[in-house]
């Protein structure tokens, strides 16, 4: 190399982290590395995880890695020819990552049978060690959603490596020979918007019992993954071996699985009341659960029909879901449309949030007995709001001011005049008020 690879490294590591979350421009990273066989989901791999994986690359994929990040973004830093020769740069365009890759290695997208759902993006199949040894080099192992890393030193910088036991590595590989181990499952993600379809990362077809994994999709191994690198080292010994683990595959984002992961590590339980809510298929569901992970509403949203103002829950899960798939619905054709529109939605609310902290972050004694804006019922008018605002690209932001604008006191007249509160200032009958906040909102000026 023509200058020190200790300065490319840090600079690409830069601009892969300033760009791993442009769509556009990661596929172009993976169609121009395709062309030496290298997966889309070990394209993911280089850039979602750039800080590990670029200081351990060797020198023809950094350099194809580098030539490909360059003609993507026009970044002076990584200027390909300032770091390689020529020569260089001619051997890697060689590169073949087939010919490294075992020849029955699962490319995607894949299909996988036997499989039933058992929530909100989450799916439970079985599959035999040796389909699984097949799915290793596919498996990503993210550091943002494991327990805990090891750290090492290389190069005067300390980096995060995996934990690994290996006597028990060695422990589940001896249960695998003497047939003794007992079944547990697995779990993976399947990383949202990291795949190349617009179908999102899974297709569940409920019928034939499958989900297909689909190209360009990361698969984060949350939980197994010294029952992998046992298996992996039973089989490289006794490839005869046979044995079946259970795999709960999600469909999560980061912050999302990274939860999940710590509800495991604790052995917390799942209520009874959150059953219902999984169960749910729309894409507003999708869209709630984005909210209740990733917004301001997050501890405010209520598992069942009904609030508990003790744990500071104003709005009920069906509202918002239902509402969601009424007012989005025809704009959330596919599963990316549903997490544009949780994206948009979850900065709307986190600015509603905001603008009342006394109702709804600090609960101040009564504030919410004297004003009508943390009412569960209102929030079908902030979703109204919340689609003419999307639909005439008016920034989230403005909601601020739109709401500035109306007095949510309880005892404000204009509320008895269109029958929300009775003449005691309690709710009138809630199937009469959210028609009435529904047609309120869809007049109220939003210029």
């Amino acid at each position: 190399m023509i200058k020190e690879r200790e300065i490319l490294e840090e600079n690409l590591i830069q601009v892969l982290d300033s760009i791993k979350t442009k769509r556009k421009l990661v596929n172009q990273i993976k169609e121009e590395l395709s062309q030496y066989d290298i997966m889309h989901g070990e394209t993911q791999g280089y850039i979602g995880n750039a800080n590990e994986v670029v200081p351990e690359l060797e020198v023809s994929i950094l350099a194809l890695l580098t030539e490909a990040v360059y003609k993507a973004t026009k970044s002076h830093s990584i200027y390909p020819k300032e770091y390689f020769g020529e020569s260089e740069l001619k051997q890697a365009r060689q590169y073949d990552a087939s010919l490294e890759r075992p020849s029955d290695q699962v490319t995607l997208p894949y299909t996988i049978e036997g499989a039933t759902q058992v929530g909100n993006n989450a799916y439970l199949v079985t599959m035999d060690i040796r389909e699984i040894y097949k799915f290793i080099p596919s498996l990503y192992y993210n550091f943002e959603v494991q327990r805990e890393a090891s750290y090492m030193r290389k190069n005067d910088e300390i980096i995060p490596t995996q934990t690994v036991n290996m006597q028990n590595v060695k422990e589940i590989a001896e249960h695998l020979k003497q047939g003794t181990l007992v079944p547990t499952v697995l779990v993976w993600n399947c990383a949202t918007r990291t795949a190349n379809s617009n179908l999102g990362e899974i297709v569940f077809n409920a019928k034939k019992m499958t989900i297909e994994i689909q190209s360009g999709t990361r698969i984060d191994i949350v939980d197994g993954y010294h029952r992998i690198l046992g298996l992996q080292k039973a089989l490289d010994l006794n490839p005869d071996l046979e044995f079946r683990f259970g795999i709960l595959i999600t469909n999560y984002s980061q912050k999302k699985t990274a939860s999940y992961q710590a509800q495991l590590a604790k052995q917390t339980p799942i209520s009874r009341t959150r059953v219902q809510e999984l169960e749910a298929n729309r894409f507003s569901d999708t869209v709630v659960q984005q909210l209740r992970d990733e917004s301001d509403l997050k501890g405010k949203i209520s598992q069942t029909h009904r609030i508990h103002s003790l744990n500071s829950e104003v709005v009920t899960y069906n509202v918002l879901a239902d509402t969601i798939d009424e007012e989005f619905g025809k704009q959330m054709k596919t599963k990316m449309d549903a997490l544009d529109v949780g994206d948009w939605l979850t900065k709307y609310f986190d600015y509603i949030v905001g603008s009342f902290p006394q109702q709804f972050i600090e609960d101040v004694p009564g504030s919410r007995k004297t004003s009508l804006v943390a009412d569960n019922n209102f929030f079908i008018g902030y979703i109204v709001l919340a689609r003419r605002m999307m639909t005439n690209n008016i920034d989230p932001s403005k909601i601020r001011d739109i709401l500035k604008g109306i007095d949510f006191n309880r005892d404000n007249p204009k509320w008895k005049e269109l029958g929300i509160v009775n003449e005691d200032n309690t709710l009138n009958n809630t199937n009469t008020i959210r028609k009435i906040i529904k047609k309120y909102f869809e007049e109220i000026d939003i210029n």
